[in-house]
């Protein structure tokens, strides 16, 4: 059997930290982007709830079918599940702030 040479061992040491990395990486940005996702649907739902407020054609706890009737919402997609959002996921205005309750 022959010897194993240290360049071999020094290259395939290169290429499993080249590939550590690149994976960790893929996964730091896959999951930053899905973050800057949800909370771009969220502000979307928050902005069209204020809205509504304002107006005064909601009050209280409010669901999002009401939003999707009254026409202050086209239907809402998970964007990283891709699933239609819950339509009895409630919305409420609390001193000034939309919150969102998902179901």
């Amino acid at each position: 059997m022959g010897k194993i040479s240290n360049v071999f061992i020094l290259f395939g040491t290169i290429c499993i930290l080249a590939v550590i990395v690149i994976t960790r990486t893929t996964m730091e940005i896959t999951e930053h982007h899905e973050e800057k996702l949800i909370y771009a649907t969220n502000t979307k739902i928050q902005v069209k709830a204020k809205r509504c407020y304002l107006e005064n054609k909601c009050s209280g706890v409010v669901t999002l079918e009401h939003l999707y009737k009254n026409k202050y919402l086209d239907e809402i997609i998970n964007p990283v599940t891709k699933e239609v959002v819950n339509k009895d996921s409630t919305v409420e205005f609390v001193d000034g702030k939309i919150i969102i309750n998902y179901k």
